[in-house]
This record gives C-alpha cells, sequence and structure tokens, in this order.
C-alpha cells in the first residue's frame, strides 16, 4: 500500500484529516440531529447540547434560549428535523387540492398550497414514530394537562365505537349519539 499514509489511531491529526476530505452520505442530517440531546444552563441562558459537549470545554450550543421551557421545546423536536419527511406536498394542484404525497402514494389533498401544514403532519408523525419524544411532549405540558390527557384516553380505551375520526364527547352530524 504504498502511497497511503498509515493510520495509527482514528483519532489521530492524520485519520482526522483524511475524514475531513469525504463527503457526507444523505443521511447526514439525520445524523447530526438524531438523540441525545440536553438542555444545559449557563448564566440565565439554555443551551442545547449533546452529552458529550460542554460549556465548560467551550463547545457552542446548537442552539441557545433566553427561557428554559422554549429550549426544552426546541430540544423535544430537534430529533426530527433530521428524520425524512413522511410527507411531501405536490407543486401541481388536482381537482381536489394540492396531492399530500408519501413515498409511493397520493394520500390526500390540501386546498391551498400549505408547506406548514405538511411540515406538522410530520412533526405529529415524529411523536406517533417515538414514544420517549411524545412522553416528553406530555411531561413538558405540566400536571394539568396530563391530568386532562389521561381523562381523554380513558375515556377513548373505555370507548371502543369510537372513531379517531370524532373528538371526545362530539356529537354526529345527524344529531344522533
Amino acid at each position: 500500500m504504498a502511497g497511503k499514509p498509515q493510520l495509527v489511531s482514528a483519532f489521530s491529526p492524520e485519520y482526522l484529516e483524511a475524514v475531513e476530505e469525504r463527503n457526507d452520505p444523505s443521511t447526514a442530517q439525520e445524523a447530526d440531529t438524531a438523540e441525545p440531546w440536553e438542555v444545559r444552563e449557563d448564566g440565565g441562558r439554555y443551551g442545547l447540547f449533546h452529552p458529550w459537549e460542554s460549556w465548560e470545554d467551550g463547545d457552542v450550543p446548537r442552539a441557545l434560549f433566553g427561557f428554559e421551557e422554549t429550549a426544552w421545546l426546541f430540544r423535544l423536536v430537534w430529533p426530527a428535523l433530521g428524520r425524512e419527511r413522511i410527507f411531501r406536498l405536490g407543486g401541481t394542484p388536482a381537482a381536489e387540492g394540492y396531492p399530500v404525497e408519501t413515498l409511493d402514494q397520493t394520500v390526500g389533498h390540501l386546498r391551498e398550497f400549505n408547506p406548514e401544514a405538511i411540515f406538522a403532519a410530520h412533526l405529529a408523525s415524529y411523536f406517533v414514530r417515538t414514544p420517549r419524544a411524545l412522553a416528553l411532549l406530555l411531561w413538558l405540558a405540566g400536571p394539568t394537562a396530563q391530568t386532562t390527557i389521561g381523562e381523554i384516553l380513558a375515556e377513548l380505551a373505555s370507548s371502543p365505537e369510537r372513531q379517531l375520526t370524532s373528538s371526545p364527547g362530539a356529537q354526529p352530524p345527524n344529531g344522533e349519539g
């Protein structure tokens, strides 16, 4: 192997230099935003860090906030930012509206071109697919919301005939129920 440098350690300057010359794969954004994340406080500021990063080591937080609650909300959604989007908004409207697409099919339509709705659905699907994130969301909601959520879940669980298309306590359009 003449001409190739011998890399003694993955932490050697030669290795790190060689890594920097490579291009990232298409999954790099997901790797960059993936768990784990922590919120750390310093002088009334709240930074978003990986566990191996710190203020003390001179690391710059990925995000910085003046309010702890805001930092936790961003910590909650940060891993979802790198995930491949489940939904896409088609650019050409059909008779029903703009197509909402998944990998291989159209699953619905939006009357208006609304990328924010598509991103919101992406975040909602992230919570549904990630139990830890959903639990953190409920934890951040606080005890009052958790109590109410518990009551709603109990009602949904005790009414197997209730469809997800109706809200708890909602009456059918014809008034029967």
